[in-house]
């Protein structure tokens, strides 16, 4: 069984080579403190398995600042990627939201070395996801992940109040997961269109539809630095 995530074709932004360094400058004009969360937008998935979740990839802060004398949070990445398992607990609160933990990872690329098997090693739940062997070359323009049936059923899982999760890390830091069932291939198109919001999170935090409803796209059409805004009116403008 194949789970489907995006399309077999690389869009044009996903283009950049390999190492491509981005930066994104925040200027806060805001008179408070402000936190800023950068996640991705995710894959459509087609199949039985549950949707997959953006994360908050990046974390950054700035100190209270005016239209005058904006203070500054800046984001670098460079463009990489891996292939990262872990978990994601079913209930989350305002201290310990929903988020997810990392256990494993490998690094790939997107052309060749772009296919990994994953396993879970040792009784569940006190083993852990992994990768047995090293990346081999599978589709190009495409991220694989073939699960064995050593990964534990959704009935198992739900058990726990949790889920163990496949998905992709850019620049070291995961981006997006989807729930690991047994023997299903993931197939993830990797798709770095970005977005910002302000608010209180933490690394890996699920980013659900009523945070990513105000985000404010962050588009590097044809250039590598952007400079944005964040306003007295609590608002995301270009710079």
């Amino acid at each position: 069984m194949t789970l489907l995530m995006g399309q077999a074709l690389i869009s044009a932004q996903l283009a950049a080579p390999m190492g491509q360094p981005y930066s994104l400058t925040v200027l806060n004009e805001n008179a408070k403190f402000q936190q800023f969360a950068l996640f991705q937008t995710i894959p459509d998935i087609v199949g039985p398995s549950i949707d997959p979740v953006s994360l908050a990839w990046m974390i950054g802060g700035a100190a209270s600042g005016s239209p005058d004398n904006p203070s500054t949070s800046q984001f670098k990445w460079t463009i990489d990627y891996a292939v990262t398992a872990g978990y994601i607990q079913n209930l989350g609160t305002t201290l310990n939201p929903r988020s997810f933990q990392t256990a494993s990872k490998v690094d790939v690329l997107i052309n060749d070395h772009n296919a990994v098997n994953v396993t879970y090693q040792g009784p569940f739940p006190n083993g852990a996801p992994g990768f047995p062997t090293n990346p081999t070359s599978g589709t190009p323009g495409l991220i694989l992940a073939q699960a064995d049936n050593t990964i534990p059923s959704t009935v198992q899982q739900a058990s726990l109040q949790m889920s163990v999760n496949v998905g992709i890390a850019m620049a070291g830091r995961a981006a997006v997961a989807v729930q690991l069932e047994p023997n299903l291939l993931y197939q993830f198109t990797p798709k770095p269109k970005y977005y910002i919001i302000a608010g209180s999170f933490i690394q890996g935090q699920v980013i659900d539809t009523a945070i990513s409803s105000s985000a404010f796209e962050v588009a590097f059409a044809g250039v590598t630095d952007i400079q944005v805004r964040f306003t007295q009116q609590n608002q995301f403008v270009e710079a």
